[in-house]
């Protein structure tokens, strides 16, 4: 599991700077809770389990857990169209598209 929260951790700190669009959607069997949140310019800051996305022009920001991973499933298309999904051991998935 710790290969997987390294490869988040890279893989995000890879497109830093660009803009993130993050979706948190529940698992199947809960109500069907998702959000959605789009950050400019992202900034990426490490903390010890987790990592916090922040917009630095706004302050907004949102926290993605580096553990409990459980799946890292790329679905990038191109150069231009970069996204995956991280499912977590408690069944909730967040997709991440960044432009």
């Amino acid at each position: 599991m710790m290969g997987l929260s390294k490869l988040l951790e890279t893989r995000m700190k890879l497109y830093e700077g660009n803009d993130f669009d993050v979706e948190l959607m529940s698992p199947e069997d809960m109500t069907g809770f998702s959000c959605m949140n789009r950050m400019k310019r992202a900034v990426i800051h490490m903390h010890t389990e987790c990592m916090l996305i922040s917009e630095p022009v706004t302050g907004k920001y949102f926290c993605l857990p580096t553990i409990g991973v459980k799946e890292f499933h790329d679905q990038s298309a191109g150069k231009l169209d970069v996204g995956f999904t991280v499912t977590y051991e408690n069944g909730y998935q967040i997709f991440v598209q960044i432009f």
